[in-house]
């Protein structure tokens, strides 16, 4: 270390003039390209019938789950982003983040000390024999470290960058609490439906045993028929307990996403019918319209912050000075402390140059490279996977369509069948035993409806989900 004691105030200012000079001077660390580049989400382009509706602004795509218009889903959602633990330790982490930020950059800002002090000596050695005495002192130091060679710089950009990533964490928590909410409500109402929709299915299954068992007493059929019929009748009403299961994990599941106990928890009536489908989501740029997911924002943050930890570890192979100023009153009695003859001062440059370190900043420097290394490829991988979310979510959205159509023309013609049947039946043109049969093959066709309408509705969420961003 070079201790440079500078007594000439013009000495001190050309020391100054110099730090700062210096200090423009960052290192030169080279930067990633973090832009999402892709021109489409699935080969071809986009289905040309899921056109037509026009970039969303931030808060429409954040409360994505207000599409299905649905207000008790609304209400449930509002009550776990404000309640859910998981987000208030994110909200948390971003105020870590932004008093750690400050923190690294007071490090490069002035620093002022003010010193009172009373310092009671002697010197009892020596021809004078000097008695104990006290000297009472009132300094103040200021110390500055410019942060050469862009250490300052880089130490500001982490900071930034930390904060940044935090902030957009926290905002991929709240979408995914909120997908997770929409999930579970959607399948919690798809349950209830197919409970319901399996209770009159094993209703009717039961009155079509009791039939046979009355022909086969009455000898009119075998015996085989009857236990046929038993057989269908109690795997329909095995269901039943796995369902019932199935929806109240769900309940409990929106429980605790909500913030709240299961046994203090009431879920809100969800039906089927109460979901809008969202509007299609149509897109001319895909990549840009990507771009600013909190996925994909917290690893172009966790990238710059990255670079910044190279730049840092790169400035500290370089020489580091500090600039100091003291200035105060000593005296041995109060009452002169404040006088001419007790001023003090000092003026101090300390320059480090690092020579022989056992390798240490150099190490420390290619470990911040491959730090930045690996953010890039998270980075890349974080937007692959965002393409593919969306890809995906498209594709099952574009068959959904077509299942749900499917399985509602069955329904109908199921039903259309059934209610035909009762009206022979009461006409006299059929017997019983085929309008019960009827109504059976309309609830297996009403149950494979429920079950294609919780799926559409399920990927019409996770597309709105894959596609929310925040400016």
């Amino acid at each position: 270390m070079l201790i440079l004691s500078i007594m000439k105030g013009w000495r001190l200012a050309a020391a100054g003039a110099a730090a700062l000079l210096l200090a423009g001077c960052a290192v030169p660390v080279r930067r990633a390209d973090t832009r999402v580049a892709a021109a489409g989400y699935v080969p071809g382009g986009i289905p040309a019938h899921l056109g037509g509706r026009p970039v969303r602004r931030r808060d429409e795509a954040l409360a994505w789950w207000r599409e299905f218009h649905n207000p008790a889903l609304e209400g449930l959602v509002a009550e776990g982003l404000a309640d859910n633990p998981g987000l208030a330790a994110a909200r948390a982490r971003i105020a870590r983040a932004k008093a750690q930020a400050a923190a690294a950059n007071g490090a490069f800002l002035p620093h002022l000390e003010v010193t009172p002090g009373a310092t009671r000596q002697a010197f009892p050695a020596g021809p004078y024999g000097f008695p104990p005495y006290t000297v009472y002192e009132l300094t103040g130091t200021i110390s500055y470290n410019p942060g050469l060679f862009g250490a300052r710089h880089y130490a500001f950009r982490n900071g930034r960058a930390l904060a940044a990533y935090q902030r957009a964490e926290a905002d991929a928590a709240r979408l995914t609490l909120a997908q997770n909410i929409v999930d579970a409500a959607i399948t919690l109402a798809g349950l209830e439906a197919r409970i319901a929709n399996t209770q009159a299915l094993a209703a009717g299954e039961a009155r079509l045993l009791r039939l046979v068992r009355g022909e086969f007493a009455a000898g009119a059929i075998p015996m085989l028929p009857v236990l046929q019929q038993k057989s269908e009748y109690l795997a329909t009403a095995a269901q039943l307990p796995p369902l019932e299961g199935q929806a109240s994990a769900a309940r409990h599941s929106l429980a605790v996403l909500a913030g709240v106990l299961p046994a203090d928890f009431a879920a809100p009536p969800f039906r089927l019918g109460d979901f809008s489908l969202p509007a299609e989501i149509s897109l001319s740029v895909p990549s840009r319209f990507l771009e600013n997911r909190p996925d994909i924002r917290a690893a172009r943050a966790l990238v710059a912050a990255r670079h910044a930890a190279l730049g840092q570890a790169a400035a500290a192979l370089y020489p580091q000075l500090s600039l100091s100023a003291q200035g105060g009153y000593a005296s041995e009695a109060i009452n002169t402390l404040f006088e001419p003859g007790a001023a003090l001062w000092t003026l101090a440059g300390n320059l480090l140059t690092p020579l022989l370190d056992g390798g240490e900043l150099r190490a420390s420097r290619q470990a911040a490279r491959a730090g930045l290394a690996v953010a890039l490829d998270d980075y890349r991988n974080t937007v692959l996977t965002a393409f593919q979310q969306v890809a995906d979510a498209l594709r099952h959205v574009e068959e959904d369509r077509a299942a749900t159509e499917q399985a509602r023309e069955a329904a109908a013609a199921a039903r259309a069948t059934f209610r035909l049947a009762r009206r022979q039946f009461a006409l006299g043109g059929i017997d019983y035993n085929s309008v019960l049969t009827a109504e059976i093959t309309w609830r297996q066709a009403r149950l494979a409806l429920i079950q294609a309408r919780t799926r559409r509705l399920l990927d019409n969420a996770a597309l709105s989900a894959a596609m929310a961003r925040a400016d």
